[in-house]
């Protein structure tokens, strides 16, 4: 018996299975690499669209309602509360990485703090003075949709700045 061919056979028979559980591996990241993106894709635009629509019935209540200011507050107070960001903001919790995850808590609250201030008396005349008053939640949905674009595809050009 050739020793040799059996030694070839096997070593052959080794690097062949070797380099397919090699390119299976490889295969197997990168679809969970993509599966992971395609979430967090979808994730996030979902929760920028909770707080762009969440955002848009609370100006309208604001600045395009003809109700007296103490119904303002409360139809502002329904689009928060059914505008489903809270759900979404869980889910961000749990996905994102903390930075964004922070800056999600920050437009929040924003609103939030919006909403109780409208609760407690505030009111606005124009979009102008809405809109100057609550600068630092529009800075953190800009920053957090930058980040947001960044996480998903790190060589992304910058966004302009846009409001909620």
């Amino acid at each position: 018996m050739d020793w040799g061919l059996v030694v070839s056979t096997v070593t052959g028979a080794v690097i062949g299975v070797g380099a397919t559980s090699l390119a299976d591996r490889s295969r197997w990241r990168r679809e969970q690499v993509d599966r992971h993106t395609t979430i967090k894709r979808e994730l996030y635009g979902a929760y920028l669209a909770a707080v762009a629509r969440t955002w848009s019935e609370i100006r309208a209540a604001i600045i395009n309602s003809t109700e007296p200011w103490p119904e303002r507050a409360r139809l502002a107070a329904h689009a928060y509360r059914n505008g489903g960001m809270d759900e979404l903001r869980y889910q961000i919790s749990i996905t994102a990485p903390p930075d964004i995850v922070a800056l999600s808590d920050k437009v929040l609250r924003g609103m939030r703090d919006l909403v109780e201030s409208l609760a407690a008396g505030q009111t606005f005349d124009d979009w102008v003075e809405l809109r100057s008053a609550n600068l630092v939640l529009f800075d953190a949905f800009d920053t957090m949709r930058g980040k947001m674009r960044l996480d998903l595809d790190p060589t992304s050009h910058p966004l302009p700045p846009s409001g909620p």
